[in-house]
């Protein structure tokens, strides 16, 4: 026999198998199917209030290798919903699952709105609370989203507001793009956050139009840098995680790339607590995860690994 359940920062988890922050977690219906489908743990679609306005149409491009996705890119900003909304959600989700709910959020540059949004989400039973510091184009220009994730010092002060604010353990999301992601981790540690997410998108633009000379995806014309993710940045992933677990003492969750079993049980190796998969949820829905939860017993029984914690 095998165990697949994990404790990761003192919540229990059926499975180290979470869906990750994005377009599929964004309503309480994809929420509920995520985890009716067996999936061990959800993270909300990032939620907001003063810094929410609509994304751009269209907001997604992939790069292929044939018909495999190599490379997808999304423009895509938080939630679109306001706090109202969410506050439905929320209660709807708590009574029709029981599953863990990991609920993420993003301020403005003011610390006291991710104070506030850190309480309401505790007072709607979240079990843990993920700060987005590592959307790429979550209104950088404004001083969020990776902006902050991209200065140690910023790091350390909002984490330690919400963390002083709250009694639920805080999971910091990081950027990649920077110099040493393991020395910003060290800084969320020192502030008391108790894990990190690593990663969020890598910036970058996917593909050009060779015929229009158009980036992609277009705009009526017009693109911006996007948040790549998909196969192509698991190698940033892997290297990320395995430097952050050596220079802290953080519980990871380990996302990027994650398009297969396999795939998770290399961020676990690297020392992942437990993995969050978002784009490929995207193309093929929340129901393979049973193959993938099948696939790990079998594997961790062929290998001698009683639990995760082994592995």
């Amino acid at each position: 026999m095998v165990d697949i359940s994990i404790d990761f920062l003192g919540v229990k988890f059926d499975s180290p198998f979470l869906v990750g922050s994005g377009p599929t977690t964004g309503t309480p219906d994809k929420i509920i199917d995520a985890i009716k489908s067996g999936w061990g743990g959800v993270v909300t679609k990032t939620i907001g209030d003063s810094i929410i306005r609509k994304s751009v149409r269209p907001m997604y491009s992939a790069s292929r290798n044939g018909r495999e996705i190599v490379s997808f890119e999304n423009l895509e900003l938080i939630t679109e919903e306001p706090l109202e909304a969410w506050d439905k959600y929320l209660r709807r989700i708590k009574n029709e699952t029981h599953s863990p709910l990991i609920a993420s959020i993003m301020g403005s540059p003011d610390h006291t709105e991710w104070v506030k949004l850190a309480k309401w989400a505790e007072e709607r039973g979240a079990s843990i609370i993920e700060l987005n510091f590592g959307c790429p184009h979550g209104e950088p220009e404004r001083k969020t989203g990776a902006f902050i994730g991209q200065h140690a010092d910023l790091v350390r002060e909002y984490t330690k507001d919400v963390v002083q604010s709250v009694g639920l353990p805080v999971l910091v999301k990081l950027t990649p793009n920077v110099t040493d992601i393991s020395y910003i981790a060290k800084e969320a540690e020192i502030a008391g956050a108790k894990g990190v997410t690593a990663i969020n998108t890598v910036i970058g633009v996917v593909d050009i139009d060779i015929e229009t000379g158009t980036p992609l995806p277009s705009i009526s014309g017009y693109s911006g840098y996007g948040g790549i993710s998909g196969p192509a940045v698991k190698p940033i992933g892997l290297a990320s995680v395995s430097r952050i677990w050596g220079r802290t003492s953080l519980q990871i969750s380990g996302v990027g790339g994650i398009f297969d079993w396999k795939d998770a049980v290399q961020y676990i190796m690297m020392g992942s607590t437990t993995v969050q998969a978002v784009t490929y949820t995207m193309i093929r829905g929340f129901y393979f995860i049973r193959e993938w939860k099948t696939s790990l017993e079998e594997f961790m029984k062929r290998k001698g690994y009683y639990s995760i914690e082994d592995m």
